[in-house]
């Protein structure tokens, strides 16, 4: 019996030191942050609190590294002002309000005492809540210089910390009087997504341009990007809902929004319904030459090239500059050539006599219309490739040779 006494009794002693022994290292990470030890040396001592039963569930584990981390980011903050912020400064001050943000929301949750009445009471609760929001344009700050540095995955997390505050508890309501307004808060949650898609997460910059536009901010290219985030996902719905909201902002100047909403449908096989989409648009702006080349579009989908070319030239009879109608009304020539082409006599003398009266003039006509796009255009890639076959088809080598030189440019 007395083995076994002393057996346990060793045991039991033997936890006790394992238990004396974890909680020295949190005195000595504690000391450690308040003789204001780098950061990285707390985080060292501290490290083996972590995994231990005994001091990995309580709040003090976590909130003395993150203390470190936001004193280094004061002392720094402090050093900036006088121009002496010692080299990556910067980056060093956003890693720490970085990092000291998860050591304490790690210890926000642990952060529980029980006094001697079973009154619950908290310890480090206040000065975490108080330290964080007193922080929060410091996020903003760090987000830009992530951004400078093209960490754009860190850049998203600090918009996303900031952004965070004014929308969640405890955070919030301290926040409340100082909180920016709807339209400045949609700008960042804008940027917020650009960071996204930069790191290649393509469902958060999605996420975050909703957001942005929940929150007011509806300049163009939100949806231009927001639909190019959402085609890169596959989400066609997605793509849909913005098209037809940028649609509604923007149509009149810009035909892709259009294009996408009748996409939607032609990938369903509903060509009634493009068509009705299209003609209501028009009516609504019957001079838009834009509206046009996308029924243009359409009629070249079900393959009604008649129609289609005539469309084309709707649209450059509206505006003689458009080049997306010029490229395709001379692509529609080029293709009114090649049946044609098809269709010629098998005789030498007939064949000839057929291409000068009949093929010859829609490709010398097609040449003048793809020339006019190029000009206008000189990345018109479309043009070029249609008036090398021209020229070819022509026999005008010079032609031929100086667009295969524009080709190369």
């Amino acid at each position: 019996m007395k083995k076994h006494l002393v057996i346990a009794l060793a045991a039991l002693f033997a936890g006790s030191m394992a238990a004396s022994a974890q909680m020295q290292v949190l005195k000595d990470a504690e000391r450690a942050q308040k003789s204001g030890k780098a950061p990285s040396e707390v985080v060292n001592i501290v490290t083996p609190a972590f995994s231990d039963p005994e001091t990995a569930t309580l709040a003090q584990t976590y909130y003395i590294p993150g203390k470190a981390m936001f004193g280094e980011f004061d002392q720094l903050f402090g050093y900036k002002q006088f121009n002496k912020l010692p080299e990556n400064g910067d980056k060093k001050m956003a890693d720490d309000l970085l990092e000291g943000y998860v050591y304490y929301m790690k210890a926000l949750p642990l952060d529980t005492v029980t006094d001697a009445k079973g009154k619950v009471k908290t310890k480090y609760s206040k000065d975490i809540v108080n330290t964080i929001t007193g922080h929060a344009a410091d996020y903003n700050n760090a987000a830009l210089t992530y951004w400078e540095l093209k960490e754009f995955a860190n850049a998203y997390r600090a918009w996303d910390i900031f952004l965070g505050m004014y929308e969640t508890e405890p955070f919030a309501k301290q926040l409340e009087k100082s909180a920016p307004a709807d339209t400045v808060i949609g700008e960042v949650y804008y940027n917020q997504a650009l960071a996204a898609w930069q790191a290649d997460s393509l469902a958060n910059a999605l996420g975050s341009f909703t957001k942005a536009k929940a929150k007011g901010y509806n300049k163009k290219q939100l949806y231009d990007y927001a639909i190019a985030v959402a085609s890169n996902l596959g989400d066609q719905n997605a793509v849909y809902d913005w098209a037809t909201a940028g649609q509604a902002l923007y149509g009149k100047e810009e035909p892709s929004y259009l294009g996408y909403i009748i996409n939607t449908y032609l990938q369903n096989k509903d060509f009634d319904k493009a068509f009705s989409i299209v003609d209501e648009a028009i009516a609504n702006d019957p001079s838009n030459p834009q509206y046009y080349f996308v029924k243009g579009v359409l009629y070249d989908n079900q393959d009604k090239k008649a129609e289609a070319k005539a469309m084309f030239k709707k649209s450059i009879d509206l505006n003689p500059e458009f080049v997306q109608g010029l490229t395709q009304y001379g692509a529609a020539l080029c293709q009114e050539a090649y049946k044609l082409s098809d269709e010629a006599p098998t005789t030498a003398a007939e064949s000839q006599a057929y291409f000068d009266s009949k093929i010859k003039p829609l490709f010398q006509e097609a040449a003048q219309i793809l020339e006019k796009a190029w000009n206008i255009d000189n990345n018109n890639t479309e043009a070029l490739r249609y008036l090398d076959n021209i020229y070819y088809n022509l026999k005008d080598e010079k032609m031929q040779e100086d667009v295969k030189a524009r080709q190369l440019q």
